[in-house]
């Protein structure tokens, strides 16, 4: 995982799960656009998670793509008008799917290996 990628990691974290209920699952990310005189670069993750229950792990997940803002000193939510509301992109999904789901976008610089788990058992 490289820095931009702790970065994203750390920032879904502290501002998705500030009271440690949420288990993510996998995530990835792509960059959308680049504005060189800013030093600013658009990033849409899609995340995977679910939710802790005492030390098991919710057997089903959401998941929805976010947009970021990202320059050399922040990362900051933008575009939620088209994510933040309304049902996730997926919802309700056994985990099992959450890797393939996530991988759609791009290759997971993050997996929870409950979802690795349950990936390699969907695929026998």
């Amino acid at each position: 995982m490289d820095k931009q990628q702790k970065k994203i990691l750390n920032f879904l974290i502290t501002s998705l799960d500030p009271e440690g209920t949420i288990h993510f699952l996998a995530v990835a990310a792509m960059e959308q656009e680049k504005i060189e005189h800013l030093h600013s670069i658009t990033i849409k993750v899609r995340v995977a998670l679910t939710y802790k229950e005492d030390q098991s792990v919710n057997p089903y997940f959401d998941g929805t793509d976010m947009y970021f803002l990202m320059t050399p000193t922040e990362i900051q939510f933008i575009r939620e008008e088209e994510w933040a509301d309304g049902p996730p992109l997926m919802e309700g999904s056994p985990i099992e799917l959450a890797l393939g789901w996530v991988s759609q976008l791009n290759v997971p610089f993050y997996v929870s290996s409950e979802a690795h788990e349950a990936a390699h058992k969907e695929r026998g």
